[in-house]
């Protein structure tokens, strides 16, 4: 950290748009600073291009004449993450949804340090554990937290019970007893027990803690006036293609 109009950091790369014939708008996520944007000079040549893969982490100079102006990047390669996973599609559409929804959801200038070390352990997870599909459930439900959209998963709404956990209100966010919340589970969503406890989830967990969190991205997505990225329901498909997942298998 130097100043408000002169700053150093790291930060994941989240996307590029063409400027100019030598030039790109960068936009990236911050440790210090949150989502932030500026031009990089010569983004285009080909020498540079490799830098600026969304999911790279990359050291950051940032320059303006005030806090208020776009800014000039300066930026050097910390780690290339993009290209951990050309060669794996499940796991680069993890990569792409996760950097889009944070593009999508986290305000310009908001500082998100919580948020940050957490993407980028979900990154780690993604590339070294087998079970990264639960760390990145569990890791949009933290971002819900962070949009103001989080979940009261430690007891039921309507006997205050802590256990026998098995449904989700789709309207406030909270858990409901099996008990309670039987003669309504039509209209409930089903509470992946990996979410409460230290279980391994089965691949239908997933998609149902995916489905939960979808439906408190949707309200988020309706508050704002954004859809949702497309990206996140591309990363979806390619779960049911790689784990050969039929529709009539996962809980309504």
């Amino acid at each position: 950290m130097i100043g408000l109009n002169n700053w150093e950091d790291e930060g994941l790369v989240l996307s590029r748009n063409y400027f100019s014939e030598t030039s790109i708008i960068l936009k990236v996520f911050s440790r210090n600073y949150g989502v932030r944007k500026g031009l990089v000079r010569g983004g285009k040549k080909i020498k540079n291009s490799h830098i600026f893969e969304s999911g790279n982490l990359v050291n950051l100079n940032w320059r303006a004449k005030n806090e208020d102006a776009l800014g000039n990047f300066q930026c050097d390669l910390i780690k290339t993450n993009s290209a951990l996973f050309f060669n794996d599609s499940l796991k680069f559409s993890a990569l792409i949804s996760s950097l889009n929804l944070l593009e999508f959801s986290i305000l310009e200038n908001d500082p998100e340090k919580i948020l940050y070390e957490y993407t980028l352990n979900l990154i780690h997870r993604i590339n070294t554990s087998y079970k990264w599909l639960k760390y990145y459930v569990l890791w949009e439900i933290i971002l819900l937290e962070k949009i103001g959209f989080g979940l009261n998963l430690k007891q039921c709404v309507l006997t205050n019970s802590k256990s026998d956990l098995k449904f989700v209100s789709p309207k406030s966010g909270c858990a409901v007893s099996s008990i309670a919340g039987d003669r309504w589970k039509k209209k409930l969503l089903p509470l992946p027990q990996f979410l409460i406890n230290e279980e391994d989830p089965s691949i239908i967990d997933i998609i149902n803690g995916l489905s939960l969190a979808k439906n408190f991205l949707e309200k988020f997505s309706h508050s704002i006036g954004k859809k949702i990225p497309f990206t996140r329901e591309h990363f979806i498909d390619n779960i049911y293609l790689s784990h050969k997942i039929k529709s009539n298998e996962i809980y309504k």
